[in-house]
């Protein structure tokens, strides 16, 4: 089976890479990707933020990056994946990544799988590590 693991990455932290470990044990094919939002600002380049997931998951078998402008379900229609794997660290997470799974449920029939976080990692976030680098 493969599954999508989408984000923004702005960047990968040890967080989300715990969770791309977690999912590549149980899953064929991985694809990790970096996804656009025109709305959104970011810290880093799509260019790096590619080359940041590239450099974090070479070592991982099945792990496939990629960056896209795509919403998450049309790659996944596009690219033949099959479910979603996403992470989260407290309720607040859980609470939004519920409501995105239904989102994908219903507009693509795409299955979420929700891991939460380690208790060691639940203080690590993409805004805490920019935060620290400004």
């Amino acid at each position: 089976m493969s599954v999508l693991l989408p984000g923004s990455y702005d960047p990968i932290t040890v967080g989300h890479l715990d969770i791309i470990k977690r999912a590549a044990q149980s899953e064929d094919e991985v694809f990790v990707v970096a996804f656009i939002n025109e709305a959104k600002s970011y810290r880093f380049t799509e260019r790096e933020r590619l080359a940041m997931l590239e450099i974090a998951t070479s070592g991982i078998p099945g792990v496939r990056t990629d960056l896209s402008h795509l919403t998450a379900v049309d790659y996944m229609k596009e690219h033949g994946i099959d479910g979603i794997v996403k992470g989260y660290r407290d309720e607040k997470d859980l609470e939004w990544e519920n409501y995105q799974a239904e989102y994908n449920k219903e507009h693509g029939g795409f299955e979420t799988v929700l891991l939460q976080c380690r208790a060691e990692l639940a203080h690590v976030s993409s805004t805490l590590v920019r935060r620290r680098l400004d």
